[in-house]
């Protein structure tokens, strides 16, 4: 039965509002819920520690001091050349955030990442061992002393990166212009009292397609008992204002800053047999009013230098999606002859969020095929790496190709399809990050 509602077209199109509310009241139910419960976080934060203090700024000498002196004094050594194991209550997080870093990042083996505020070290060791040269850069001489004696006794360092140890004076860092592909600051920005001179220094070390990530605490951190007990030791201790760091890192020349939606703090348990009522909406609420309240505490933050646009050799978390099409329907269900290379014509559109590399090297990408036989109306794997085809230029997202492809020469006479995807050489294939392929029916005589 066609509703009252659907036959008032004219309610539809003249009040949509005031149709959808008549059709389902429960949507503006929700709406208001989420708009009372989440009203704290939509009031802008207090100045804190971005907005420029000259204050601050002034001081910049006496806060490097009291951080060497913060290491110099520190009763457990060993407690720092442990971390993050020593830390038990903190351990899962530093993995979390690392791992978090890491993904937004999109770092890679190979690259070069400077971490600012690397105390004695831990990420830029995880980092040596994931394969990174780095460059742990810190305002304390004894932070550092640490950090290398953690590169010595550790069997598992990688000396052949060459890792580097540089002492950081709170204004110019002491490094090449260019040099690396991306800094890493963890839990160490909000200590900073000169941030615009430092994001003006991190811009110009990164290379032009770099990026700054960050792990640093949000609202309540300056008044938590651990960072009023680092406060008495003259170390500064401030809120970090996401709005106004970005406002600092745009007016020193930076792209673009943006946030990863996630938190270390926050892990929601359900019921297993819950698992699809969940998904369709049961209970949300719950865990977002929880989940907001801890976004608030703690910001994952990315700045890139130039255009925020992924790439194939740093994909990340981009969507990696191609429309494939054979040009001429009619060979769609070709005929041809066994023993002799066949010709193929196919299209390529880029569908996704990265730009394809068609260069050899990391990130090149290619058409690839699939060769299945058909015996009995079901097709069996015959070789999942039968076809290489090259693109002829780097493909932007809405970008299109045609691709005019020589095949390899089937002996055996019979049916087959060839399945066209995209590849991602030694990543993956495009179907397993959900993109769509193409098959070619081909008949051997």
């Amino acid at each position: 039965m066609i509703s009252f509602f659907d036959r008032l077209q004219s309610l539809k199109q003249r009040h949509p509002r005031l149709w959808l509310l008549a059709r389902h009241p429960g949507i503006f139910v929700e709406r208001m819920f989420y708009r009372v419960a989440l009203l704290p976080f939509w009031r802008r934060q207090k100045p804190g520690s971005t907005a420029e203090n000259p204050h601050l700024v002034q001081r910049a000498e006496e806060y490097n001091a009291a951080a060497e002196r913060y290491f110099a004094d520190f009763p457990d050594r060993q407690f720092l050349l442990d971390k993050p194991f020593s830390d038990a209550e903190g351990f899962p997080d530093h993995l979390i955030r690392a791992g978090t870093l890491m993904a937004a990042g999109r770092i890679r083996p190979g690259d070069t990442v400077v971490e600012i505020g690397a105390g004695t070290c831990w990420l830029s060791h995880f980092l040596n061992r994931y394969g990174c040269r780095t460059v742990a850069v810190d305002v304390s001489r004894t932070a550092l002393d640490l950090g290398r004696q953690l590169f010595e006794r550790e069997p598992s360092t990688d000396w052949s990166l060459e890792p580097r140890f540089v002492e950081y004076d709170g204004c110019t860092l002491p490094l090449e212009d260019a040099v690396c592909d991306c800094v890493v600051v963890y839990d160490a920005f909000h200590h900073i009292p000169n941030q615009r001179v430092l994001l003006a220094e991190m811009r110009r070390i990164l290379r032009p397609r770099g990026m700054v990530v960050m792990s640093e605490p949000g609202i309540g951190h300056a008044d938590e008992p651990a960072s009023i007990a680092e406060r008495e030791t003259g170390v500064l201790e401030n809120e970090l204002v996401v709005a106004d760091m970005a406002a600092l890192a745009a007016a020193v020349g930076f792209h673009d800053t943006t946030l990863v939606v996630a938190t270390p703090y926050y892990q929601h348990e359900i019921p297993a047999n819950k698992l699809g009522a969940f998904a369709g909406g049961s209970g949300f609420r719950h865990y977002w009013t929880h989940f907001s309240q801890h976004l608030m505490a703690h910001h994952y933050i990315l700045i890139y230098k130039g255009a925020n646009t992924p790439t194939t050799d740093r994909p990340g978390n981009a969507k990696l999606r191609a429309t494939i099409g054979i040009d001429d329907p009619a060979d769609s269900h070709g005929r041809w002859t066994a023993g002799n290379p066949g010709r193929a014509t196919v299209s390529v559109e880029n569908r996704g969020e990265a730009v394809w590399l068609h260069a050899e090297g990391r990130g090149w990408t290619r058409l690839g095929g699939h060769l299945y036989v058909v015996k009995n109306g079901a097709r069996e794997l015959v070789d999942n790496d039968w076809l290489r085809a090259g693109l002829e230029r780097d493909l932007k997202p809405e970008d299109r190709v045609v691709v005019k492809i020589d095949t390899p020469a089937i002996d055996c006479p019979g049916t087959y399809e060839v399945e066209f995807d995209i590849v991602l050489e030694n990543v993956t294939w495009f179907a397993r990050r959900g993109s769509r392929t193409a098959t070619l029916i081909i008949t051997f005589e």
